[in-house]
């Protein structure tokens, strides 16, 4: 089939390089424009549209999809179809139909749960023990298109955020290219979503990130493998001299038991950090301004002793 591509982040770049290798003619990318990011602020290309230059596809770097201007270079294009895997604009109808057959989407969650622009996140936030990937037919609902093909998989209990997205790229393929070959028979059935069972999973702010220590020690490794790598997981470090050291936590372990005296956020005799029930376990911690390490190395440097102290940020 003749496959116009659509997308943005790294989620869409397995499916991408596949497609071409399972008989289908991708035949452009259409991807958001090029973001200022770094310390030199240089305009960097999408990882799909760096991908789809690399592969010798036109690429169309666009801040408005549903520009008229855009949805006729897009029916110009010529596709049967077109896949939609996380490209970060909603398609109203003229974009959707651009192609002979529409568009669908691949989204990282079973649809109906985790509706939005942060499901991987939230999937892991939320202390759900399973995910997965969803093809569906897009709508002018966000998320809420009769579903194709679905595929599941148990989330890690240290998996993070990045890590599970990198799984479930790969896991999308093989739904992605499912559907086509049904779409291509005249075989594709959907089945309509249980609309009373969604869920949301809102595009992240920074705020998300901050850690209460007076939360459970569960929710608060959730939190910090969810948020990686950004928003991060943000504290507070105390040092004895007193000193306020920011810290993003990038990986942990909750542990049962704890001491009942210890003000959540104080660091134990065994090195583990008290919370509003259990213990924290840090594994791997980023101070600001400097590379992601492991605890040992923290606690040497910063001279990490019990009785000192991790706080939240201020909201």
């Amino acid at each position: 089939m003749k496959v116009l591509f659509c997308g943005s982040g790294r989620c869409g770049l397995p499916t991408l390089r596949r497609l071409a290798d399972a008989g289908h003619e991708v035949v452009g990318a259409v991807s958001q424009p090029p973001r200022r990011a770094g310390r030199g602020g240089r305009l960097r290309p999408t990882p799909v549209a760096e991908l789809a230059g690399e592969l010798g596809l036109e690429v169309m770097a666009v801040e408005d999809i549903n520009d008229p201007r855009v949805v006729r270079d897009m029916a110009a294009a010529g596709a049967d179809v077109t896949v939609v895997v996380d490209f970060g604009q909603k398609l109203g109808l003229p974009a959707r139909s651009a192609a002979r057959l529409g568009a669908f989407n691949m989204h990282a969650s079973l649809l109906p749960a985790l509706r939005g622009a942060a499901p991987i996140n939230w999937a892991i936030i939320r202390g759900c023990e399973r995910t997965g990937v969803t093809t569906f037919r897009m709508v002018d609902a966000m998320d809420a298109g009769e579903i194709f093909s679905q595929r599941e998989t148990e989330i890690g209990p240290e998996e993070t955020a990045e890590e599970l997205e990198t799984r479930l790229a790969e896991l999308g393929v093989e739904t992605v290219l499912e559907t086509l070959e049904k779409l291509a028979a005249g075989e594709l059935q959907g089945r309509p979503q249980d609309h009373s069972r969604a869920t949301r999973a809102p595009r992240l702010r920074k705020s998300d990130g901050r850690i209460d220590f007076a939360a459970d020690a569960v929710s608060i490794r959730n939190l910090i493998h969810g948020t990686w790598p950004w928003p991060g997981a943000q504290a507070k470090y105390i040092s004895p001299e007193g000193r306020a050291v920011d810290v993003i936590l990038g990986r942990a372990r909750s542990l049962a038991g704890g001491h009942s005296l210890a003000q959540p956020g104080t660091v134990l005799d065994d090195l583990t950090v008290a919370t509003g029930q259990g213990r924290l376990a840090i594994l791997e911690i980023k101070p600001a301004n400097r590379r992601l390490i492991g605890w040992r190395d923290f606690v040497n440097g910063y001279r990490v002793r019990p009785g000192t102290r991790f706080v939240s940020t201020a909201p």
